[in-house]
């Protein structure tokens, strides 16, 4: 008698289950008809897809349900979205119709279920998201990004991808900014996101630069604040256009936010608005007219309180200073980065080094040494120079050494650079030695 509330639960249970998928699979009959009467399957394929389907539904439904079953279940669905896309092209069908709109809202609907049963799993909110942005539907991966958020709070990635998409895929700025700011809160202490930030700020930099250059108001008197020119040079919350999955539909907002992850897979996401982070709003309100270095005062600012706040990480200034070189709008900024490294890290023979490669890393895109290597070596050395001349010890002279060994062994070197950097070579170790800061391994070299 003790084991009849238990089989009695158990048979309840089962009923219950049997219910949810027998009301899913009647949802079906529609987009299966519609399949049927239009051509694209027979009814055979249908039934037998029928059947898959049932199957995967139980798989779904169960207490104990896996990861790889929602993910079976996704790629079967997937199969058939391109067995149509195939079928549609082969009778000359170049509309899109409701069935695939359809099937597009069962794979999100499967992602959405196994998301809420897998709420951690950061690699399968990814492959969600990769599917949506494939499909360019932007609202709902708005909401796709709201809700992973919510739950994945301290996933660098997410961040930082949502505020890509934000970027390019949507031109909003002020979202992108707000999503980077918000993630800096929750994860103040991470490299990746303080680069992201940086970077951020500098692309935005450069097209402001941009289009006021080519608007002609390069060193105008209208200076504009940071949302101003937000506003003036993106559209913010304006999409692509992509494919639209039939169900979203409504206006968008000026940026996806981050929601309760327990709502509906069909409902939008509510709840916490992106506040600005004042300090660096602040700083952006500043007047940003004029030149290059206005419009790199926030991302200097972002700089600074990267600095501030991860005063000993060497690889997050190198990071930045690396960023640098690759907008324009950088420039303004690079000569502080440098000196806040020498500053800070001025015993440092990595930094050094570091700081002296940056110059011909630059040009590795260009396979054939030219004007710009030249000039790069000419800079890299200056850097050696002063890194030598600010904080000498025999570790930096040994790795100084070291590093200009490297450099004559580069392919394609000039034979006259070879023989230009072995003389310099030589002075570093003639150098060490009178200062009695020569390691055995300069004298190995030197020899």
């Amino acid at each position: 008698h003790a084991h009849v509330p238990e089989a009695h639960c158990n048979a309840r249970s089962a009923a219950a289950m049997a219910d949810r998928v027998r009301e899913v699979m009647e949802s079906m009959v529609p987009e299966l008809e519609d399949v049927q009467r239009r051509g694209l399957c027979s009814a055979s394929e249908v039934k037998a897809l029928v059947r898959r389907r049932e199957r995967f539904e139980y798989l779904v439904h169960r207490p104990r349900a896996t990861r790889d079953d929602f993910l079976r279940y996704l790629q079967l669905e997937m199969n058939f979205e391109a067995l149509l896309k195939c079928r549609r092209r082969r009778l000359g069908m170049t509309r899109q119709g409701p069935p695939d709109f359809a099937i597009r809202r069962r794979i999100h609907f499967i992602f959405s279920r196994a998301a809420r049963r897998f709420k951690g799993d950061e690699r399968l909110w990814m492959q969600w998201i990769d599917f949506a942005e494939r499909r360019k539907a932007d609202k709902r991966l708005e909401r796709i990004y709201g809700r992973a958020l919510a739950v994945l709070p301290h996933s660098v990635p997410l961040w930082t991808r949502a505020a890509a998409w934000e970027f390019e895929a949507r031109s909003n700025a002020s979202a992108a900014r707000r999503l980077l700011q918000r993630a800096l809160r929750a994860n103040r202490g991470s490299r990746e996101l303080w680069l992201a930030y940086f970077r951020f700020e500098l692309i935005f930099a450069e097209r402001v630069q941009r289009r006021r250059s080519a608007l002609g108001l390069d060193g105008g008197a209208g200076a504009a604040d940071g949302d101003d020119v937000a506003a003036g040079s993106m559209a913010d919350g304006e999409e692509a256009g992509g494919e639209d999955d039939g169900e979203d539909d409504g206006e968008d907002g000026g940026g996806l936010e981050v929601g309760d992850e327990d709502e509906d897979e069909d409902g939008g996401a509510a709840g916490l608005a992106l506040a600005p982070m004042t300090d660096v709003e602040g700083a952006e309100g500043g007047e940003l007219g004029g030149g290059s270095a206005a419009t790199s005062a926030v991302a200097r600012y972002v700089y600074e309180s990267a600095v501030a706040a991860m005063p000993e990480d060497v690889e997050l200034r190198l990071g930045c200073l690396r960023a640098c070189g690759e907008v324009e709008a950088g420039a303004p900024i690079q000569a502080a980065i440098e000196t806040s490294l020498r500053d800070s890290f001025g015993d440092s023979a990595a930094v050094a080094v570091a700081l002296a490669s940056l110059p011909l890393d630059r040009c590795a895109a260009e396979p054939e040494w030219g004007s710009a290597h030249a000039a790069a070596l000419r800079a890299a050395l200056q850097s050696l120079d002063a890194s030598l001349a600010a904080a000498p010890s025999a570790r930096l002279r040994d790795a100084c050494v070291a590093w200009v060994e490297a450099v004559t062994q580069r392919e394609g070197l000039p034979p006259a650079t070879v023989v230009r950097m072995r003389k310099k070579g030589l002075q570093l170790c003639k150098a060490a030695h009178a200062a009695g800061e020569a390691s055995p391994s300069v004298y190995q070299r030197w020899a």
